[in-house]
């Protein structure tokens, strides 16, 4: 077992109290060993002073879009839609793999410095991305952003196996750090078709799902409107919402869908 003292920070109580004390990790394991009073912990292999600092277990971002970090102030203040057709999406059109490495680069050296050790992330380059994760020696549960809208049925097939070969091949990597997703964009933006198609092949594949919902309003009404019915309970009629299933954002959810959440045993990355 390899060492790590931690000392001269304050950590935070499991009852939410911060106090002085020194922590010794076993860094092969990943588990906390000790935590003492200052000078009581034993020395360990390695030495971190952590004086000013607050000790606590590593931050995790459950739903982020690293490399977007590049597009910080592109613009602001835009009701969703706009921002997406206006200023994301044509600017994500032209970048290429180097662009996604610099930007992811950028993205976890900022979860560093501010703590957080695993993020899920949903973008596309994710082979790079991958990589980036694995030299950095943080934790991630990666998939490629599928999406059907503005593809040909060829390109957005293209796209679906392409996300399924990155879930297949990279899944375990980087010493398992690495977990992988199946990662359908939204249900707004992903024909129902590629639902039916995919879906069961992902649950074959033993893979997690990840998916946007409910982010805003107007995410919310079209789908109302054309099927009569609620996105997650769209969601559910797809075989979407399970155990190993996680949604981001669900802002805009009534009564009835958090109920079905629950009962689906669905979690929510709710930002």
């Amino acid at each position: 077992m390899s060492t790590l003292a931690v000392v001269g920070g304050r950590v935070l109580r499991p009852d939410m109290t911060v106090e002085r004390a020194d922590v010794l990790v076993d860094q092969e394991g990943g588990t906390i060993e000790t935590v003492g009073d200052p000078g009581e912990v034993p020395d360990g292999d390695g030495h971190l002073d952590a004086e000013g600092g607050l000790v606590i277990p590593g931050l995790v971002n459950g739903h982020c879009h690293v490399a977007m970090t590049l597009f910080r102030g592109n613009a602001d203040d835009k009701p969703l839609d706009d921002w997406l057709q206006e200023d994301i999406w044509p600017v994500e059109a032209e970048l290429q793999a180097g662009d996604v490495v610099a930007g992811a680069r950028l993205g976890v050296a900022e979860m560093i410095k501010s703590g957080t050790t695993a993020f899920g992330d949903m973008y596309f380059f994710m082979e790079e991305v991958a990589e980036v994760v694995a030299e950095a020696g943080l934790r991630g549960a990666l998939g490629q952003g599928c999406i059907t809208v503005g593809k040909d049925d060829e390109q957005a097939h293209a796209d679906f196996e392409e996300g399924l070969a990155f879930a297949e091949e990279y899944n375990g990597a980087a010493e398992g750090r690495i977990r992988t997703t199946f990662m359908p964009h939204s249900l707004t933006t992903v024909g129902e078709s590629f639902f039916e198609k995919y879906v069961p092949r992902a649950r074959e594949a033993g893979l997690p799902i990840h998916f946007h919902a409910n982010e805003t309003q107007q995410e919310v009404d079209p789908i109302v409107e054309e099927r009569g019915q609620r996105p997650l309970a769209y969601a559910d009629d797809l075989a979407l919402l399970a155990e190993d299933t996680f949604i981001a954002h669900g802002v805009h959810v009534d009564a009835e869908e958090i109920d079905l959440l629950a009962e689906r045993g669905t979690a929510v990355v709710h930002c």
